[in-house]
């Protein structure tokens, strides 16, 4: 005999059971924690929400999934700087092949700083274009724009290669964000043959089941029109930031099918809000993704007062050349000098003549000559305090100006021209993050002088003449 009171009680029973099956089934899917390049260094968690929103562009650089962090290779040596234990990794963002046409509800959504404005549009409108914010930023990995809403349909994205050791090993080979607001209905996740058929299993995931590792702040730009528009309603508001991680076997792939793999495919809902869609570069080779140079390593190291950069290359299709960069802080790169690759498996050397007293962060530009470029990992080399390096100027004797080479700046560095009686005749803020800077030269008797670099706690001086 039914009791009907009990309905209702039986009926909640059952959603909740159902709610939590399906909690507990997306748990082995859930990515716990995320580490990114904003400020510098941003890390968040699912049991400690960060209460930092990013407000612009920043980049993966790590993310923890069934317990393990799992570096994406954007810039493993912030990590190491701040003391975070992790596997190193190769993630990137899957080439965008095709994304549909954006419709009514279609937004792109942008740090809510990325056009210069807190509240409302910026004076330069952002470009319309759907396949550059799902692949922007270094390797692609860029959390802070998105498409929201992406159109309803299919993605398809060539594999060239399946490598099968790396088949249930526990490392993640797929990483999804979502990074607005999740509905209730699923995307579906599964690698295909070269004719659509569909190799080993699909993945289907509700996104709101998946549990926010931070938050973020966002405008979301109308991108059914262009230019585009920014209505009141979608400026300056908070998301919740969402990644999901898998590997290979959980889409039912392995050594007996993992050769007849030709794409991964996402059935789109229409209500995905995507950052990116990446794939670990150390197991799955996609056609579009493949470097014109491949490096076997990249080092650095202090040798008397200068930093020594090393790296070689297993192979160079198409390269054109690279470009060595610096940072003081591991986010905002100067380059400084640039060498012609040689098209063969070769060794590279460059010496920085100057460093900075501290840290120094370093990376590669990989160039080719299509246009493309990659970047290498960045390394941190530190340079001791009390190692300083001296000065270098030209020409001596000088007339009218001089071009002085001195050691990265920062905030305090100055030039100074000092006369035969002591006296400072000319004094001058060096800018920062340069380390070179001309120095014009007001009218002074001809004579000798010294030239002094100081940053008020060490001091470099050479001898000048002026004629």
């Amino acid at each position: 005999m039914q009791n009907y009171p009990d309905a209702p009680k039986r009926s909640l029973l059952l959603f909740v059971m159902a709610v939590l099956t399906a909690s507990t089934g997306l748990a082995q899917y859930n990515v716990t924690e995320i580490i990114t390049d904003y400020s510098g260094y941003w890390k968040s968690n699912t049991t400690s929400i960060n209460p930092v929103k990013p407000d612009n562009s920043h980049n993966l650089l790590s993310f923890s999934f069934k317990g393990s962090r799992y570096s994406t290779g954007v810039n493993d040596a912030v990590l190491t700087d701040k003391g975070e234990s992790f596997i190193a990794g190769d993630y990137r963002a899957l080439p965008v092949t095709s994304s549909g046409h954006a419709v009514g509800n279609t937004k792109i959504g942008l740090g809510y700083l990325y056009d210069g404005v807190a509240n409302g549009p910026g004076a330069v409108t952002p470009t319309n274009n759907i396949p550059y914010y799902l692949t922007d930023g270094i390797k692609g990995l860029d959390l802070g724009t998105c498409v929201a809403n992406l159109p309803s349909g299919t993605l398809l994205f060539p594999v060239y290669k399946i490598l099968t050791p790396s088949i249930a090993d526990s490392i993640p080979d797929i990483v999804i964000t979502q990074v607005a607001d999740p509905s209730g209905s699923l995307d579906r996740y599964e690698f295909t043959d070269i004719n659509g058929n569909r190799i080993g299993n699909y993945v289907d995931i509700v996104l709101n089941n998946i549990l926010p590792v931070g938050n973020w702040t966002a405008d979301f730009y109308e991108a059914s029109q262009n230019p585009m528009t920014l209505a009141g309603g979608f400026t300056k508001t908070d998301r919740a930031i969402r990644l999901w991680a898998s590997d290979l076997s959980a889409f039912g792939i392995d050594s007996s099918n993992a050769s007849r793999v030709a794409y991964f495919k996402i059935v789109l809902s229409g209500n995905s809000d995507v950052a990116f869609v990446a794939y670990n570069n150390n197991s799955i080779n996609i056609i579009n993704g493949l470097l014109p140079v491949k490096l076997n390593g990249f080092s650095g190291r202090e040798i008397n007062k200068q930093v020594q950069l090393n790296w070689q290359t297993v192979t160079e299709i198409n390269s054109d050349g690279f470009i060595i960069e610096r940072s003081a802080d591991g986010t905002a790169f100067t380059a400084l000098d640039n060498i012609k690759a040689s098209n063969n498996a070769a060794a590279y050397a460059y010496t920085d003549t100057y460093p900075a007293t501290g840290k120094n962060y370093y990376r590669l530009k990989m160039l080719d000559k299509d246009g493309h470029f990659e970047y290498s990992k960045v390394i941190l080399v530190n340079r001791a305090a009390n190692t300083i390096s001296s000065i270098s100027f030209f020409p001596n004797p000088a007339k009218n100006y001089l071009v002085v080479n001195h050691p990265f700046a920062g905030n305090n560095e100055q030039l100074q021209i000092i006369g035969q009686q002591g006296i400072v005749v000319l004094q001058e803020k060096i800018s920062a993050a340069s380390f070179q800077t001309r120095l014009d030269l007001p009218t002074l008797a001809k004579g000798i002088y010294q030239l002094r670099w100081t940053n008020g706690k060490e001091a470099s001086t050479s001898g000048l003449i002026i004629q």
